[in-house]
């Protein structure tokens, strides 16, 4: 997991999300070479930790995208230098990862719902899902509506208000986090 993923993952886990990193998408009939998707997570509705865990937790800016009462699937590509906007969310690819979330029995009928849009909702057992294609990267939005698009500094900005907001929970817990990088990252909060 590079930098980029690492802050992506804790800000994904810090909203209630429970991410998987590097999911290997395999070869197949369709998909010529072996890749990944930076980051899968899923979040489901009710979320709640007394450290950090509450509804004034959260990031605007990422849930109100959603809505509260839905099972959410987030499929997150994470771009730390240039990249081509072409090469991001392949339909196959994207295809392949939705049904890794196992919301429903064939689930990769809705990539073609996706191919155009950040986000798809549907019901399946009177539940609502909603399933969004998420950039992160270092560059501004150019415009690319296909996805939502999120800049790193957020994330990292984000990361560390939610640790000043806890800071002496976080501190007192920081050797539990399995991340160097949050580790280093609360302890420097607490020194100021």
């Amino acid at each position: 997991m590079n930098y980029g993923e690492e802050i992506s993952y804790w800000y994904f886990r810090l909203n209630g999300f429970f991410p998987l990193v590097n999911f290997v998408v395999h070869r197949t009939e369709k998909i010529r070479y072996s890749t990944d998707i930076d980051l899968l997570a899923v979040r489901f509705p009710n979320v709640y930790e007394t450290v950090g865990g509450q509804p004034n937790d959260w990031d605007s800016k990422l849930m109100n995208h959603f809505d509260n009462d839905a099972i959410l699937g987030i499929l997150c590509e994470v771009k730390t230098s240039n990249y081509d906007v072409s090469s991001l969310f392949k339909f196959e690819t994207v295809k392949y990862a939705l049904t890794r979330f196992g919301f429903k029995p064939e689930f990769g009928e809705h990539a073609n719902e996706l191919k155009n849009l950040p986000m798809v909702t549907f019901f399946h057992n009177n539940q609502k899902y909603q399933i969004a294609k998420i950039l992160v990267s270092n560059k501004q939005n150019q415009g690319e509506v296909r996805y939502i698009h999120f800049q790193l500094a957020d994330l990292e900005e984000f990361i560390s208000d939610r640790i000043k907001r806890y800071k002496e929970n976080k501190w007192q817990d920081r050797m539990f986090f399995p991340s160097n990088y949050l580790a280093a990252k609360i302890d420097r909060v607490h020194r100021g």
